[in-house]
C-alpha cells in the first residue's frame, strides 16, 4: 500500500534503496525524507535520536519481519513473541537483564584468552599454501566455536550452531521466501538442541552462560519456557551478524595494500580500523523502528503507526560528523556506531562481536602479514543487511 505523502516538503526516495547516490542526494535536502514505507532518517544525530525515541518501539520491527516472512500465528509465532527482539516494555526489561548481565564489558573483557585461542586454532587449520575463502574457513569458525566455549557445549558442536544461526538470521532478515521452511526447521531443531543441553547441564552447573541461565530459573527469574528462549536468542544472534562483520572488516583492509600495511606496521590501529569498516560497510544498513503514537522528530510530525527506517549506510556517510565521508581514515574522533542501535536496544553483543573481529584481524596480521585478496570479495546486500559470500585470500 502506498503511503499518502503527508509531508511534501520532505523529499522523496525510493522505498528499501541501497543506492548511496540517491541517499546522499535526499540528504543533503533533508536529514529526514520519505518513501513508499514510511519515514527515512537519513542523517547521523537524527537517526541517534530516533533509535533512543521513547515512542519508536523496535519490538514491532521484528515482529513485521515475521509477518512479512508469513509466521503470523501457531505455535512458532507464540514461541517468537517471547523472545528479546520482539518484546517491549516491562517484559522486554524481563528478558534483557539477565542477557545484559553475561554481556557487559568487564564479563567480556575476561574472554579474551579463549576468543585469541580460538581464532588461532582455526588459522591452524587452514594450508596457507593456496588461497582460501576466509569467509568459511575463518569467520564462521569464531563466532559458533565462542558460543560452544560460552555454553559449555561441546566443540564439535560449532559446524551444526553456525548452520542454524544462519539458517534462521539469513532468511529472516533478507526476507529471502525460497528459505521460509529451512527457517522453520532450524528455528524447531534449535530450540531442540538448546532444550537437551540445557537439561544436560542441569546435572553438572558450572560458571558459563546456560548455568547462569539455569540458576536464574532456579531462583525465580526465569521461566521455564523463558530460559528456553534467552538461550536460543543467544545461539542465533551471537553467530551470523558477527560472522558477516568479521568478513567484511577483513575483506575493507585486504582491498587497499595500504590499509593492510597500515596496521601490520602498528597492530594497535586494529579497533580504529574496524570501526572506519564498520562505518563504511555496516552489516546493518537499516534499523527501523513503529511510531506507538503521534510524535515527532526533529520538528518533523510522525504519525501513530508510521515506520520510521534509520538508514544506517547513509548516517555514516554524514559529512556533518564525518568530514570527508567516502574517504578512508583511522585518525577520526570516536562518535557511535548506529548500527549497534541506541538507548534501550542497543545491542548487546556489540562488545563481544568487537572482541572477535580484533583478535581475529590482529591474528592474520601477525601470522599472515602478507596476505592479499586472490580474487574480488563478493557481497550480497539488501536494504537491511550485507552479507559477505566470498572472501578470496592468498596467505602465504
Amino acid at each position: 500500500m502506498t503511503v499518502p505523502d503527508v509531508r511534501p516538503d520532505l523529499p522523496w526516495i525510493t522505498a528499501g534503496s541501497i543506492d548511496l547516490a540517491e541517499l546522499e542526494a535526499a540528504r543533503e535536502q533533508s536529514p529526514i525524507a520519505r518513501s513508499d514505507r514510511g519515514y527515512e532518517v537519513l542523517s547521523h544525530a537524527p537517526g541517534v535520536r530516533a533509535l533512543e525515541h521513547p515512542d519508536l518501539l523496535k519490538g514491532p520491527s521484528f515482529l513485521k519481519r515475521l509477518d512479512d516472512f508469513g509466521i503470523t500465528e501457531g505455535e512458532l509465532r507464540r514461541r517468537w513473541n517471547q523472545v528479546v527482539t520482539t518484546t517491549e516494555g516491562e517484559h522486554r526489561t524481563h528478558m534483557r537483564v539477565p542477557l545484559a548481565r553475561l554481556l557487559r564489558p568487564g564479563q567480556v573483557a575476561k574472554l579474551g584468552d579463549a576468543v585469541r585461542d580460538i581464532v588461532h586454532g582455526a588459522l591452524d587449520e587452514i594450508d596457507p599454501s593456496a588461497p582460501v575463502d576466509l569467509v568459511d574457513a575463518l569467520a564462521w569458525k569464531i563466532p559458533s566455536r565462542l558460543y560452544c566455549h560460552l555454553v559449555s557445549a561441546p566443540m564439535e558442536l560449532a559446524p551444526t550452531i553456525g548452520r542454524l544461526s544462519d539458517s534462521v538470521l539469513g532468511p529472516l532478515l533478507t526476507q529471502d521466501h525460497s528459505r521460509r521452511q529451512e527457517f522453520v526447521d532450524a528455528f524447531w531443531e534449535g530450540l531442540e538442541l538448546v532444550r537437551e543441553h540445557i537439561d544436560a547441564r542441569r546435572k553438572d552447573l558450572g560458571d558459563d552462560f546456560t548455568s547462569a541461565m539455569i540458576q536464574m530459573q532456579l531462583a525465580g527469574a526465569l521461566t521455564e519456557e523463558e530460559l528456553l528462549a534467552q538461550a536460543l536468542s543467544i545461539l542465533q544472534a551471537s553467530i551470523d551478524n558477527t560472522v558477516h562483520q568479521i568478513a567484511i572488516v577483513l575483506a575493507s583492509l585486504l582491498e587497499d595494500p595500504a590499509r593492510w600495511s597500515a596496521v601490520v606496521a602498528d597492530p594497535g590501529l586494529v579497533p580504529a580500523a574496524t570501526e572506519e569498516a564498520v562505518r563504511l560497510t555496516p552489516r546493518f544498513g537499516t534499523i527501523f523502528r513503529l511510531a506507538a503514537r503521534d510524535t515527532e522528530l526533529d520538528g518533523v510530525p510522525i504519525e501513530e503507526g508510521s515506520w520510521v527506517y534509520v538508514s544506517v549506510r547513509s548516517a555514516n556517510r554524514d559529512p556533518v560528523v564525518f568530514p570527508d565521508p567516502t574517504r578512508w581514515r583511522l585518525d577520526r574522533p570516536s562518535v557511535r556506531q548506529l548500527m549497534f542501535g541506541a538507548g534501550p536496544y542497543n545491542c548487546l553483543g556489540q562488545h563481544m562481536a568487537r572482541l572477535e573481529i580484533h583478535e581475529c584481524v590482529r591474528a592474520v596480521v601477525e601470522r599472515f602479514p602478507q596476505a592479499r585478496l586472490a580474487g574480488e570479495w563478493t557481497t550480497r546486500q539488501t536494504n537491511a543487511v550485507t552479507e559477505v559470500t566470498a572472501l578470496p585470500v592468498a596467505l602465504g
